[in-house]
Formats: structure tokens, C-alpha cells, sequence
């Protein structure tokens, strides 16, 4: 299965944008085409004279040609918000929408403070994520990727009871949790240890990742439902492995960029990255530290820590304790 964030999918050309070169000579011939149907002569004259990329005509079709390649490019956008692979904000929300999934809060931030504090909403790739593995959640918790759905949308399932109180009489109650833990969930694995047993790894949003023995015990009790792990399964859930590590490293810039400047954009790029892999089996790679600080303008780079690449079990998740790069001038 494709994952979003650890796959890369190239995005489609469902319309084609034409070379520049090809359209501008359509253009060309269409307006001579068009000249000639009612004066040859004036045609050959045009014609002539949009051979000349002097032309003040010739510029005009330039510009047209640019202008439509870019709503070409434009369509190609509007459509991939269609696709929930590409589909940001509103549009993700109501693409995700078509499996009955909507955004977590995260935080419920403070209406009553001054000024007000809004709340803090899951983010796109996270709700695109649980959009990918909803499919699994159609039967129970038994293959690995329906383990890691339920583990993600905790109380977003409701509790279902049938009941027959009388004769030709069948109640379906649908109960939902008052109030989910899944917004703190920011990553979890169901994977099969032994026979019929599986281990549920749970890495939290909150500080290193390490989940609080509440959010373990909202885990737990959520797979102890029998219509959520099949009744063969005996499933434990664990925290997720924390394995630190840093950054310190020298990078050297050319003169001009001011060295704060150069500085904290390197640090929020190795920060990003290092978010990025602070997921269950994530690996940090020496040589993806080195590119982020070569985007915020090294010329050269010195990792000294880590000093190889760190590589996480799928029961482990990798957390940058700090940052520490020192610019210099060549």
C-alpha cells in the first residue's frame, strides 16, 4: 500500500500542457488560416511578420501562449484537489467525508480567553493518512493496516448493541464514546508477534511521543470490544519505543546571506525532516540532514551526530532532542 508522507506519487497531467513552441506556432497558423480565408495577401503579410520575435503581434502571441499554458497548469491543480492524494483543507475534508471520516481536534483551544484561542485541528496529512486506511476498517481488526486504523481513530467507531425486546421487534443502538482519545494518537502499528497474538505500539502527539498510561488504557480497553479485534486475536498494547537523537553539525555559506538568517532556515528545515520521521519506523539519514541544510544555502556541510543513520523498528520511533548548527563563512 501507498502511504502518504512515506510515499512519493508524481502528480498527474490529466491536461496536458503543451510545449511553448508547439502552441505558439498553432496560434501562428490559426490566425493565418484565419487572415487567408478572406485576403491571401494580407496573410503572406502577417505570416511574414510573426517570423520576426520582434513583431509587436508575435509578443502578443507569446504572451497568449504563456497565459494559456499557466490555466492549463491551473486546471491541473483545481483537479487534483479532487484527489485525496493532492486534496488540501476544505476540499481534503470533504473528499474524506465520502468514507464518513472528518477532521480530529486536537486541541479544543480556549473560546473565553482574550483574545480567543481556536482550537488546534488534525493536520492534512494525518486526516489524509486515516483516509487511506479507512477501507481496512470495513471488517475487524485483523489484517496489519486495520490494526493501525482502529488504532488512529479511537471512539470515531460507535459501539453497536442489537436488541430484541419483543416478538418482530429488533433495536439497533449505535453509541457513541463520549469523548476520543484518537486526537492524541499520532501514529500506532498492530503487528503479529506469535500465533494469534498481536502487539499494538502506540506513539503519541504529546512530547517525545511516549503515550500516558491513560491514552494506553483508552487503547486497550477500545480493542477489547468484541467487534473490533477478532476473538482469536489476543492483542496488547504498548507504548511506542523512544529513540533520541540530535543534530550538531558546522555548515558553510558563501558571503552575503546574513549567518542568523542562514542559520535558523536550517534549522527549521532539519527540524521539518525531523518531524517528518518521528513516526513508528522512521530512519533519520545523515545525507537527508545534509540536503536540508544545502536547500537553506550550504555550501558545505560537517554531521558531526548522529554519526550514521538511525533506523527504527516498527515498534520504534526516532525524536530529535535538539539542534545545534554552527554557519560559517568561506
Amino acid at each position: 500500500m501507498l502511504i502518504p508522507g512515506q510515499n512519493r506519487l508524481a502528480a498527474p497531467a490529466i491536461v496536458e500542457t503543451p510545449p511553448f513552441e508547439d502552441l505558439l506556432e498553432r496560434f501562428k497558423l490559426t490566425v493565418v488560416d484565419a487572415i487567408a480565408a478572406e485576403d491571401p495577401a494580407l496573410a503572406a503579410e502577417v505570416e511574414a511578420a510573426l517570423a520576426n520575435e520582434a513583431e509587436v503581434a508575435t509578443k502578443l502571441l507569446e504572451a497568449a501562449t504563456v497565459i494559456l499554458q499557466t490555466q492549463t497548469r491551473h486546471y491541473n491543480e483545481q483537479i487534483q484537489q479532487m484527489l485525496a492524494w493532492w486534496a488540501k483543507d476544505s476540499n481534503l475534508d470533504a473528499k474524506v467525508a465520502d468514507l464518513g471520516l472528518k477532521r480530529q481536534t486536537v486541541d479544543e483551544g480556549d473560546p473565553d480567553a482574550f483574545p480567543p484561542v481556536p482550537p488546534e485541528m488534525e493536520d492534512d496529512e494525518s486526516l489524509r493518512l486515516r483516509y487511506f486506511l479507512a477501507p481496512y476498517s470495513f471488517s475487524n481488526a485483523g489484517p496489519q493496516l486495520a490494526y493501525r486504523y482502529h488504532a488512529l481513530t479511537l471512539g470515531n467507531r460507535p459501539e453497536i448493541t442489537v436488541d430484541t425486546p419483543e416478538e418482530g421487534v429488533v433495536v439497533v443502538t449505535h453509541r457513541l464514546p463520549g469523548g476520543s482519545a484518537a486526537s492524541k494518537v499520532k501514529d500506532a502499528l498492530g503487528k503479529r508477534t506469535a500465533p494469534g497474538a498481536v502487539k499494538v505500539a502506540v506513539l503519541s502527539r504529546e512530547g517525545n511521543g511516549a503515550p500516558s498510561a491513560e491514552l494506553l488504557a483508552e487503547v486497550e480497553s477500545y480493542f477489547a470490544r468484541d467487534d473490533v479485534a477478532p476473538v482469536t486475536d489476543d492483542v496488547t498494547v504498548s507504548g511506542a519505543e523512544i529513540l533520541p537523537w540530535s543534530c550538531q553539525a558546522v555548515m558553510w555559506i558563501n558571503r552575503g546571506p546574513d549567518i542568523s538568517v542562514a542559520q535558523a532556515d536550517a534549522v527549521k528545515k532539519v527540524q521539518a525532516y525531523a518531524d517528518e520521521q518521528h513516526r513508528l519506523g522512521g530512519h533519520v539519514e545523515t545525507t537527508m540532514l545534509a540536503a536540508a541544510m544545502h536547500n537553506a544555502g550550504a555550501v558545505r556541510v560537517d554531521i558531526a551526530t548522529p554519526a550514521d543513520a538511525l533506523v527504527a523498528d516498527d515498534f520504534s520511533a526516532p525524536y530529535c532532542t535538539g539542534i545545534d548548527i554552527e554557519v560559517r563563512r568561506l
